[in-house]
């Protein structure tokens, strides 16, 4: 199997013409109708975009329909000969998606949890006015002062402290959050000391990015992000 990384976007081209995968961020993705997209939470399948904070783009063979390679893992009937095509065509994929730490089915919570319309809509908008307030991070380990100068910088003073212990999936695997942010660190390597503190300001493209450098994610980052009062920069920036 070939894989590639670069511009926080992973590809896998799978060996036996099975077809390709991408693995990126939502802030990154673009959509393509001539592939396959399934939203992820972590290394869940979830069925809503504003559920996910990534995108798992499938490449497919020639023989498996798109429509029903979607309908099989979202648990929507489909014809039993298709059935037994996309379960024979996933199950050769699910050793590389399991060494990636995805759980490549729908579980029972997203089945039958349906997002609220808030939910739904639930977006972040940037502000002049934003730019100037600090937002300071005290989670897991990881310590910083962080501003969102534009849409796509986000600024972390220099003194921030990274989270040192990296969790790992059950089997003890790396993760795919975790070889993102590990992807992260090795870019800024220069200015993360031994002690896992910075000694120059970083800047990043994301609230997600900040997340993965300074505590390998796993949580919703708008809402650690907090100013002197203690109100979340979700708070701030939330729009309906």
């Amino acid at each position: 199997m070939m894989i590639n990384f670069e511009n926080n976007r992973l590809l896998l081209d799978f060996p036996d013409e099975l077809g390709q995968l991408e693995i990126l961020d939502l802030t990154t993705f673009v959509a393509d109708k001539s592939k396959t997209t399934f939203y992820f939470k972590g290394p869940n399948l979830v069925s809503q975009k504003a559920q996910a904070d990534r995108v798992l783009v499938f490449s497919l063979p020639l023989d498996i329909e798109p429509v029903y390679f979607k309908k099989y893992l979202t648990a929507q009937k489909l014809p039993k000969h298709q059935t037994n095509v996309v379960k024979t065509y996933l199950e050769q994929l699910l050793p590389y998606l399991d060494k990636l730490g995805y759980q490549f089915k729908m579980t029972q919570e997203t089945l039958t949890t349906s997002p609220t319309k808030n939910a739904a809509k639930a977006q972040h908008r940037f502000s002049k006015e934003i730019a100037d307030i600090p937002f300071y991070i005290d989670y897991n380990g990881a310590k910083a002062e962080v501003y969102w100068l534009k849409r796509s910088d986000f600024l972390i003073k220099k003194g921030a402290v990274l989270k040192q212990d990296m969790p790992l999936n059950q089997d003890g695997s790396i993760g795919f959050s975790q070889k993102f942010a590990l992807s992260l660190r090795q870019e800024h390597a220069e200015v993360i000391g031994p002690d896992g503190v910075t000694t120059s300001d970083i800047h990043l493209k994301s609230v997600n990015e900040v997340g993965h450098l300074l505590y390998f994610a796993g949580t919703n980052s708008w809402l650690i992000l907090k100013d002197k009062t203690g109100k979340s920069l979700s708070s701030h920036t939330i729009i309906s």
